[in-house]
């Protein structure tokens, strides 16, 4: 049996070749995936959004139960102490993030 077609490629050669092509389709058009690139950035926003706002939920949630864990384990006259304690504390970490974060966006 001889072949007579002149291509020497073989099939793994064949499947990286069309894989490069595939990519650099994809390079020229911008998209990644079946979305816009705009569409797909407005909807990981939108995720990021809503993710953020769970965390602030759960926060909050978290910030009152310590309240109430304070209320409960400490004596009455250490109360205000380790209130103004854990707000101190929760402050300057939030502080320490808000800086880290005006210090990306420069």
């Amino acid at each position: 049996m001889s072949s007579d077609h002149n291509d020497h490629t073989t099939t793994d050669e064949q499947t990286s070749t069309d894989a490069e092509a595939a990519t650099s389709v994809n390079e020229y058009t911008g998209t990644t995936g079946w979305l816009s690139g705009d569409i797909e950035r407005t909807l990981r926003y939108a995720v990021v959004a809503g993710l953020a706002l769970l965390a602030l939920i759960a926060t909050l949630r978290f910030y009152f139960a310590a309240g109430a864990t304070i209320d409960t384990w400490v004596a009455r006259e250490y109360r205000s102490l380790f209130q103004a304690l854990f707000n101190l504390t929760i402050l300057l970490v939030s502080g320490a993030g808000i800086l880290w974060q005006v210090q990306k966006l420069r």
